[in-house]
């Protein structure tokens, strides 16, 4: 019966509210709900709560009754059992985004990584501070606490500092524990980890600049593609400009053994100046799109070993890409290209006074007397005839010589031109070709920029010893700007082995 009355009178009570007190359903998934939520906690000052419960026994025939008819009901058979329910405010709570215990870093380049302040986390008046405790996260994993707090103050606030940093393409999620005395606080920790793609369109890793004049420059492009879905944070760094301070104690490359040899910075310049230089050194490559790249070559005097390395850096982090860097340099507009190796490629800082003009073509002194004789660049050219089978004849044996007209602006000392073509000739052919060598084109011409290649056969002489290789020379000619002359060695053997 007393529920009965109660149950009217809370009828009546709702009945006479205003439609704007009236209860409204609301998700507890919702901001609204969320955000009264962590209100009410944070203002909690705790309450306790008494309620009576009265349990009575009941004498009868319980048989065919209906409700508590045929009962006999006696205060003297009653139990009064109290409950009593305090409600007090959780150890810590958190206050920031409405309460949420779920942190989302949402989608992190694997390279980059981010900090979040998670929090502040607030503690309740209470007479002490809780001792704080945290559950251990994946020591290998992405996620790391970097401000572990022992010990929160009644009533004050704490800013966690919460990292993620993946290191490849993850979608990851952790729970992290603080537990006190009185209770625990659960923090699930998310995000997704994106791999930073991008594509580079030099084949190869390796850009050649190519034959320059000394103190002339010139220019060549690439391209990096952003194939990722978030923008990307890029910088450009040259080996020979971030390890001057790291090396400058280290003995020089030709102090040490062959295979001890793996720096890339070659030769640079007299003037202390980075002989390459590239444009843009830093930006954003946004999702997508690509990047156009220079980069320049100015060398400021002559040498066949200008390099460096071009890293490519995203985030400050990762070395996406490294670029071998190339360039050669001379002081006139003709090379020659090929053969074996006859220096190391390195070089002394120190001049080397250069033959002038007139020196190079061989022009008599103001004197009469006869100037020395003309300066020889050799080359060395060695030919390997391959006799597998001394049944079947095998194919000659064959090398390449590049020869090449740099681009250049410079004017003709003698024709007060620009300079067009180099004309080069090799001599001895006759005495070559009954040595069993076929020099293919013996002379010719080059137009500017372009370069003409030389073919070089050998095929064994019917009178020749295998027991002692060939050696046979040639004189091979240049004119352009200047006259220059190289002797070409040629060493040929016949090889019967695997």
């Amino acid at each position: 019966m007393l529920r009965l009355q109660n149950q009217d009178r809370l009828l009546q009570a709702s009945a006479s509210q205003p439609p704007e007190l009236q209860k409204e359903d609301l998700a507890s998934s919702s901001q609204e709900y969320q955000s009264a939520q962590a209100s009410l906690i944070r203002s909690f000052q705790g309450k306790f709560d008494k309620f009576v419960v009265p349990c009575v026994v009941a004498s009868g025939d319980t048989k065919d009754r209906k409700g508590t008819e045929m009962l006999s009901f006696s205060p003297h058979k009653t139990l009064y059992l109290e409950l009593w329910c305090p409600a007090v405010a959780p150890s810590i709570v958190v206050t920031s985004d409405k309460g949420k215990t779920v942190i989302n870093f949402g989608d992190i380049a694997a390279e980059k990584g981010t900090v979040k302040g998670w929090g502040p986390i607030l503690t309740p008046s209470l007479t002490l501070g809780p001792q704080l405790e945290y559950s251990m996260l994946n020591p290998d994993g992405p996620f790391v606490l970097l401000n572990p707090t022992m010990r929160l103050p009644s009533g004050e606030t704490q800013v966690l500092d919460l990292s993620f940093s993946p290191r490849e393409s993850i979608l990851a999620q952790e729970t992290l524990d603080i537990i006190t005395k009185k209770g625990t606080l659960s923090l699930a920790l998310m995000g997704t980890g994106v791999a930073s793609t991008i594509t580079c369109s030099i084949e190869g890793d390796v850009l050649n600049m190519g034959y320059v004049i000394a103190r002339e420059s010139v220019s060549l492009g690439f391209k990096l593609q952003n194939n990722s879905l978030l923008p990307i944070k890029f910088s450009m760094q040259l080996d020979s400009l971030s390890s001057r301070s790291r090396d400058q104690h280290r003995l020089p490359q030709f102090l040490a053994s062959p295979d001890q040899r793996t720096e890339v910075v070659g030769t640079q310049n007299y003037s202390g100046q980075s002989v390459f230089s590239v444009v843009p050194v830093k930006g954003i490559m946004e999702p997508g799109k690509a990047q156009d790249f220079t980069v320049t070559f100015s060398p400021d005097h002559e040498s066949l070993y200008f390099s460096d390395r071009l890293q490519v850096v995203l985030f400050e982090k990762k070395v996406s890409h490294c670029i071998l860097l190339k360039g050669a340099a001379r002081e006139h507009m003709m090379f020659v290209e090929g053969g074996d190796p006859l220096d190391v490629p390195v070089e002394s800082l120190t001049m080397i006074p250069a033959f002038d003009l007139e020196h190079r073509e061989g022009e008599p002194s103001e004197g009469g007397e006869p100037r020395e004789a003309e300066e020889l660049k050799p080359i060395l050219v060695t030919l390997d005839y391959a006799q597998l089978d001394p049944d079947t004849q095998a194919p000659p044996a064959t090398r390449e010589l590049q020869v090449g007209c740099i681009r250049t602006t410079q004017l003709s000392a003698k024709k007060h031109q620009c300079l067009q073509t180099v004309e080069f000739s090799m001599d001895n052919i006759v005495a070559l070709q009954h040595k069993g060598f076929t020099i293919e084109p013996s002379k010719g011409s080059v137009e500017r920029g372009q370069t003409k290649a030389i073919s070089i056969s050998w095929m064994p002489p019917i009178d020749f010893d295998p027991d002692h290789p060939l050696v046979a020379s040639a004189l091979l000619q240049l004119r352009g700007d200047v006259k220059e002359t190289y002797k070409v060695l040629f060493v040929a053997q016949v090889v019967t082995g695997p």
